[in-house]
């Protein structure tokens, strides 16, 4: 699996993983590409053996020149039929990696609590529970709040291909 920067090359193949991957109700195609184009640095895309884009990651970093320390993971998802193959491990390492490269000491990230082998995934690398957010998805649809110290997050090379790749909604 690689990980790369996105390309203008990649939107169509990103915003089918992103279809395929949240259920009705999700973000808009144009607040998605918004989320792009706010600064496509912070965006990333994994492939598979075959140069086949199969998931994507969108990173979002606080105002630095304020002194915000903070970021986040606005976004992570692999395509359903590419799962439990490493593409999500691979995206959130580059994710965390990005975010310690420009000085981000804490992240965090939103998943629908009923998404256990993404929070799997995710508590696997440090990240911990830090609120339920009610109908944070829509009716009875409760979102969790997850934290995690960039400078002590975990390794992923101790989480095993496919133990926890199903795609988790980041979106804040």
């Amino acid at each position: 699996m690689r990980v790369r920067n996105l390309k203008l090359c990649d939107l169509a193949r990103i915003l089918r993983v992103e279809r395929a991957s949240f259920r009705a109700g999700g973000s808009s195609t144009t607040t998605f590409v918004a989320h792009l184009f706010r600064d496509r640095k912070n965006s990333f895309v994994a492939e598979n053996e075959d140069g086949e884009v199969v998931g994507y990651a969108l990173v979002r970093m606080g105002l630095g020149w304020l002194g915000s320390r903070r970021g986040g993971i606005t976004s992570i998802a692999v395509d359903p039929p590419h799962r439990r193959q490493g593409a999500g491990r691979a995206l959130m390492a580059r994710a965390l990696e990005h975010l310690a490269e420009h000085g981000v000491e804490e992240a965090d990230l939103e998943v629908e609590v009923d998404n256990g082998a993404a929070q799997s995934l995710y508590e696997a690398v440090g990240f911990r529970r830090a609120r339920v957010l009610r109908d944070y998805y829509g009716s009875d649809r409760d979102g969790l709040r997850m934290v995690v110290d960039v400078r002590q997050a975990g390794s992923l090379r101790d989480v095993q291909p496919g133990s926890a790749d199903r795609a988790a909604d980041g979106r804040g």
